[in-house]
């Protein structure tokens, strides 16, 4: 399978205590993710959040891949981990529906707020391929950020998981 990571670039969103920037928390998750994926015998594209969002997507649409995936960290005083995909995409959903459900399985997740539908996010509205947006926990939330720390390997592994399982 072709599979195109995005990571955020967002590197105004700091989180608490160790978390840094959601844009290099997510690079790093996204390395991590990218290298199971090798492991487990798919080819990987992007993993790059230098690129800008428009540069990201044209490239996912232009390698024809078979699905999109952004990492991202919520903030805004919730908790636990989500998926976006596209409301029209039964194949967005999914591949939504796989990721979750390998995240809740990590050790200690904190309470999944499940898949959510949606056409107000850009990266699931102009990429070609099933396309889900993971919202991995709250970087504004101690204990989620705790969760992430102490579970990167487990979390890329389970996102992995995931998209192999689509």
């Amino acid at each position: 399978m072709k599979i195109y990571l995005s990571p955020s670039s967002q590197t105004e969103n700091t989180g608490v205590g160790n978390y840094g920037t959601e844009a290099d928390r997510m690079q790093k998750l996204s390395n991590k993710v990218k290298n199971k994926l090798v492991e487990l015998g798919h080819t990987v594209y992007g993993s790059n959040n230098s690129l800008s969002l428009t540069k990201r997507i044209n490239a996912s649409n232009n390698l024809n891949v078979d699905c999109h995936v952004a990492l991202h960290s919520n903030a805004g005083g919730g908790t636990g981990p989500e998926v976006w995909y596209h409301s029209s995409s039964t194949q967005g959903k999914k591949l939504a529906t796989k990721i979750i459900t390998k995240i809740e399985n990590v050790d200690s997740c904190p309470p999944s707020r499940g898949i959510k539908a949606t056409t107000n996010l850009v990266e699931l509205n102009d990429t070609k391929a099933p396309a889900a947006l993971i919202e991995v926990a709250f970087h504004d939330n101690k204990s989620d950020v705790e969760w992430m720390l102490n579970n990167m390997g487990k979390i890329a592994n389970a996102i992995a998981n995931g998209i192999n399982a689509f």
